[in-house]
């Protein structure tokens, strides 16, 4: 899965996520979304936008080998 994470340029990110973050809705707190998200979005979020930081639930790491499933 691709990344979700809109860019300043208003484009998607281009690189395949490797984590999903579970966040709440700045509207309504009571609902949550999930972020598909590769580690330079998320990091960058985390460091440069206080809203997400304090939004964000859980962040579930997806598994980048899938040859280790069995």
């Amino acid at each position: 899965m691709k990344c979700q994470n809109i860019t300043d340029n208003n484009r998607r990110c281009k690189r395949t996520a490797s984590k999903i973050a579970i966040v709440k809705r700045t509207i309504d707190e009571k609902q949550q979304s999930k972020l598909w998200i590769c580690d330079e979005c998320f990091n960058e979020k985390m460091y440069n936008d206080q809203l997400f930081k304090d939004h964000v639930i859980q962040v579930i790491e997806l598994n980048k080998n899938r040859n280790e499933l069995y």
